[in-house]
């Protein structure tokens, strides 16, 4: 088994399967405490801001692993997105990760009052976006205004039938895998309480979930998006056929990602609604 430091280390090598951007700038920033990068495309006029959460199950990832795919979602986008160094575990266990994202939202609510602000998570990221809208209904903050998912990780207890019928099918993770990761992240804490798939909701943002059928996630967003659908009309579910776990990490100009890349672009950028297609049966409980 590989320690914790060589694990970081090979999966910061992510990003540099292919260069960044053209003219996306990079500018480091500690922002309530948290340290934070904004990638910046040039001549951006939009002031709207998004934020992003990183995947690694918690334990893993970084800009370095992020920055290029982050910066073509940049360019793409036309807006400014916050890449959030949040705390890893096992060394900072739930709620720590939960508790920084929460406070650089509160400081950019404060500081950005002109701006919408939107989330884009990626695996553990997109789980902690669920689990950090569930604190600020707690604590009565404006909810972002939108939210997209990226190979959504929600179900720490990893009791989906996904997680058994794809695994031989999914190049990327294991059961075993998450299940280790998630105890190191909820730490003492209980999963019923460290788990995204348990926090409840009577609102949430308009969300776009992307998945793909290689995944032994592919519940995880089935499920969420049958939970929250009744609860928010604007949830999309899009189902990407035969690609693998974060798919615009590994390659962001396969025609999977350009499409992924477009999708949220328009999602995040149109003033509402856009087409609903589920092509695939989703009737797994929540």
């Amino acid at each position: 088994m590989e320690d914790l430091e060589t694990r970081r280390g090979g999966f910061d090598q992510l990003g540099n399967i292919y260069p960044k951007a053209a003219g996306v700038s990079i500018e480091q920033e500690n922002i309530a405490g948290i340290n934070c990068y904004w990638l910046i495309p040039e001549n951006v006029t939009s002031k709207d801001l998004t934020i992003f959460l990183h995947g690694g199950a918690f334990a893993v990832g970084s800009i370095r692993s992020h920055a290029s795919m982050i910066s073509h979602f940049s360019e793409r986008l036309q807006r400014r997105i916050l890449f959030v160094d949040y705390a890893l575990a096992p060394e900072n266990p739930f709620p720590a990760a939960l508790n920084g994202i929460v406070q650089v939202y509160k400081e950019l609510i404060n500081t950005h009052p002109e701006s919408d602000i939107s989330f884009i998570g990626d695996s553990a990221g997109a789980g902690l976006i669920i689990s950090s809208i569930g604190e600020m209904l707690k604590q009565e903050i404006q909810l972002p205004e939108k939210v997209v998912f990226i190979s959504a990780w929600i179900s720490l207890e990893g009791n989906n039938l996904s997680m058994e019928s794809n695994k031989h099918i999914d190049p990327i993770l294991s059961p075993e895998y998450l299940k280790n990761a998630a105890a190191d992240y909820s730490g003492e804490t209980s999963l019923k309480i460290s788990s995204p798939e348990n926090v409840l909701f009577n609102k949430f943002p308009p969300v776009l979930i992307l998945v793909g059928t290689h995944e032994i996630l592919l519940d995880d967003s089935i499920n969420f998006y049958n939970y929250i659908k009744p609860i928010q009309n604007n949830a999309v579910l899009r189902i990407y056929e035969n690609q693998t776990h974060v798919w615009p990490l590994a390659n962001i100009y396969s025609g999977a990602s350009q499409k992924a890349l477009h999708e949220v672009w328009e999602f995040l950028t149109s003033g509402g609604n856009i087409e609903h297609v589920v092509e695939h049966d989703t009737s797994t409980n929540y």
